[in-house]
């Protein structure tokens, strides 16, 4: 039995190498087909977020089209930091200054409402767009290429409508749209998320609600909607007509005319939800596996005989904007802890700093959290960052600070992956303390860490080809009209089949007061009769 076993092995193996060399094999004529099938398009790139997150997805996606032949154009406020072939960058004065972006962690707003993260939205939407729009960059391009012809716009959704009517200015060549964090836009593309099993993002709620928890993701919805549509565009839509110089057509319109929706979303890591075929995800396309670290963060990473934590707020919220009695608190907490700690912080200023903590002002992020030695992520919980602790399964230490954050971070707690700090409520090394090690202590959290990082990665192609396939595909099918619902061409009311139910009722009244008079007429006759 034995030697029969090993003899299947004998040939169990070889024949597994050979089905995957051949899919390989697949895998690469089929690219080198589809390669030239495509020819070389000229892509226009909106890339008008001020967001250093924002920059890394867009980037990922520039740099695979630039290597497959196409021609970019990018407008970006994220100053060009290595010269890449088939690219070239329209650097956008002012997207980062101080005004836009002085933010003190300690002045956020603690609620997690749908009213504070509108509000924010809109004031800093409004103002990064008068800012890119009438930036030198920007007037340059819009004065030196209006006669020039795309084949494609590449539009990053997320705070950056105002530059929209580019399309316009260029003949209304097709677009693609995507957004670095999840969005509910896609209903621009007829995509409908039902608020009974449809958390909207702001509310924290899963997928099983109950009745007042789907009244309010309903008023949510609708809030939302109301929001953008009068609120919200009317206002970008003002500042757009300013600089374009023409009121028609407006970004709603415009948003109609895109053709494909790429979202940084995916059902393992979020909640499932339809979509229609317009609507790609492609969660993790940012994301490359883990290389050699820097000589300095390698010694100290490897020299941790109890792992290694990595405390980092992101790009746009810093960690030097967080209190001194707040950040002492931090520090008193991992001078207790056995691990060492890598705290990306800002400016490096940080005085008397325990031995165990090393301070870098820029932190390779993906190669630590790709390290066997980093143990826990202690993170803001922006989607980028959240997405690349599963990657590679680490459990998190959410730090939440806007609403996005706290959503991110509520489905990783209800995943088991992750705990919840909140930054505010911190007065004491022990609730910093306790919180980390309550989750090094139980397995459980890097074990189910390491699980949902096995369902992300298990896709039939990456996420970065799937993104270049669609765009390519739109490309190659002039606009792919052949993905648009007929949702989008019926009035609001027929898409929610408002006239059928008002039909129903009708009929329904009508049939009922039908009835009353016919057994009123009966009854009203029946004395007369007996009288006679």
């Amino acid at each position: 039995m034995g030697q029969n076993f090993i003899n299947l092995k004998i040939l169990y193996y070889p024949m597994m190498i050979l089905l995957q060399m051949r899919w390989s094999l697949i895998c690469t004529i089929l690219l080198i087909f589809y390669t030239q099938n495509i020819k070389a398009a000229k892509i226009l790139v909106l890339a008008t977020v001020s967001s250093h997150s924002h920059a890394i997805f867009t980037s990922a996606i520039t740099s695979a089209l630039a290597a497959r032949g196409h021609e970019l154009v990018v407008l970006s406020p994220d100053r060009e930091k290595r010269a890449i072939r088939n690219i070239t960058t329209i650097y956008l004065e002012g997207g980062y200054d101080d005004k836009l972006f002085n933010i003190n962690l300690e002045e956020m707003p603690s609620s997690e409402g749908l009213l504070d993260y509108f509000r924010m939205y809109t004031e800093f939407s409004t103002a990064t767009c008068q800012t890119l729009l009438f930036s030198p960059g920007n007037k340059k391009f819009h004065r030196d290429h209006r006669d020039h012809k795309f084949d494609l716009i590449l539009f990053d959704i997320g705070c950056s409508e105002c530059f929209l009517k580019y399309a316009h200015v260029f003949g209304h060549p097709p677009i693609v749209a995507y957004s670095a964090f999840f969005t509910i836009q896609p209903y621009n593309l007829g995509n409908f998320y039902n608020p009974a099993y449809v958390p909207h993002f702001a509310t924290g709620f899963g997928d099983r609600m109950k009745f007042n928890e789907r009244l309010t993701n309903w008023l949510y919805y609708q809030y939302n909607s109301f929001w953008r549509r009068y609120l919200y565009l009317p206002a970008v839509d003002r500042i757009s007509d300013a600089f374009f110089g023409f009121s028609e057509p407006k970004i709603a319109d415009l948003e109609r005319e895109i053709s494909l929706m790429l979202t940084d979303d995916h059902f393992s890591i979020s909640l499932p939800r339809p979509n229609v075929p317009a609507v790609v995800d492609v969660a993790g396309l940012h994301i490359k596996p883990a290389k050699a670290l820097p000589d300095d963060l390698k010694e100290f990473i490897e020299g941790a005989k109890h792992g290694v934590i990595f405390f980092s707020l992101g790009s746009n919220f810093l960690s030097k904007h967080m209190s001194q009695q707040r950040k002492q608190l931090f520090l008193e907490a991992f001078s207790q802890l056995p691990q060492r700690v890598v705290w990306k912080y800002e400016d490096e200023t940080l005085q008397n700093l325990p031995k165990n903590v090393l301070v870098k002002k820029w932190c390779p992020q993906t190669d630590i959290l790709g390290h066997n030695n980093t143990v826990l992520f202690m993170t803001h919980n922006g989607y980028l960052s959240t997405q690349e602790s599963i990657y590679f399964g680490v459990p998190m230490l959410g730090i939440p600070v806007i609403v996005d954050q706290f959503q991110n971070n509520a489905k990783m707690v209800k995943a088991g992956i992750a705990l919840r700090l909140d930054l505010k409520e911190i007065h004491s090394t022990e609730q910093i303390k306790n919180k980390i090690m309550t989750i090094l202590n139980n397995l459980s959290f890097r074990e189910k860490a390491q699980q949902m990082s096995v369902l992300f990665r298990d896709r039939p192609m990456t996420p970065l080809d799937t993104a270049i396939y669609w765009i390519e595909y739109v490309l190659r099918h002039k606009g792919a009209k052949q993905l648009r619902v007929a949702s989008l061409d019926l009035a609001w009311y027929q898409c929610y089949l408002l006239d059928i139910y008002f039909l129903i009722a009708v009929s329904v009244f009508a049939l009922y007061y039908i009835l009353v008079a016919f057994f009123r007429a009966i009854l009203s006759n029946e004395p007369k009769e007996k009288e006679a």
